[in-house]
């Protein structure tokens, strides 16, 4: 930020405490505040780009980029979650439809399926689709930092789990490995962009997981609001083959 602007900053700020402003002077003070809120975030951004940390598990993570996607992440779930309950399920229902078409959807026989939470696209209509087209449907269940994918047939197959989502019964059957070309996994994800970079929800869990099935075909499914045209991402991150949107699919 210009020395001339953190200068008035301070000179308003002292009038503000001698003899007050004018209203004129209020919005300027309001206008510059945000501006050296901006600035020194930015230049906050610029100093963690320049460090990298060693995680718990041995990766090393960029803090200017770790940090990026939490903002980013927060952002655009605000928005996500001001989208009216009836609209969401409206554009639930053309994201549901979109799929069904696939080929990708149409040739697999088991789809691995997240239950949605709050206000994520619902996927429950994919995985009744499942059931009526004769497809095995798998969805995870979380066991402290693991994920594993649980075959369900009914609704009564779920209980409450890790943050109250929905997932499958202990006593389900796990998925066992079968071959990729088959299996279709669908993700969740806070925010994508149209290159089909992907940020999560921060736990790691389906990076964990693909990387142990690198050659399982991937879609996510979100609302077009949650789509950017770019997001911060590291060359390890894995992304969907597919993003479909209640407007369009981007591959």
């Amino acid at each position: 930020m210009k020395e001339e602007k953190i200068k008035r900053i301070n000179e308003l700020y002292h009038k503000s405490k001698a003899e007050g402003l004018t209203e004129a002077e209020k919005k300027e003070q309001k206008i510059l505040r945000q501006e050296y809120i901006e600035a020194f975030r930015e230049n906050l951004r610029g100093q963690l780009n320049q460090i990298s940390i060693k995680e718990k598990d041995g990766t090393i993570i960029n803090l200017g980029e770790k940090y990026g996607k939490k903002e980013i992440r927060k952002k655009v779930l605000d928005i996500r979650n001001r989208i009216p309950a009836e609209i969401r399920r409206q554009k639930s229902m053309e994201i549901t439809d979109r799929v069904c078409k696939m080929s990708c959807f149409l040739r697999a026989s088991s789809i691995l399926i997240y239950r949605n939470f709050r206000s994520e696209v619902e996927t429950g209509m994919l995985i009744e689709a499942g059931w009526e087209m004769g497809k095995e449907v798998f969805c995870p269940r979380v066991e402290g930092k693991e994920m594993e994918f649980y075959r369900v047939k009914i609704w009564e197959d779920f209980e409450s789990g890790a943050y109250g989502i929905r997932e499958p019964k202990a006593e389900c059957p796990v998925f066992e490995s079968q071959s990729d070309d088959k299996v279709l996994i669908v993700l969740p994800g806070a925010v994508f962009d149209k290159k089909r970079h992907r940020i999560g929800y921060g736990g790691g869990f389906y990076d964990r997981y693909l990387e142990q099935h690198p050659q399982m075909q991937t879609l996510a499914v979100c609302f077009e609001e949650q789509v950017m045209e770019e997001v911060p991402f590291a060359l390890h991150d894995i992304r969907p083959a597919i993003i479909v949107t209640d407007q369009k699919c981007y591959e």
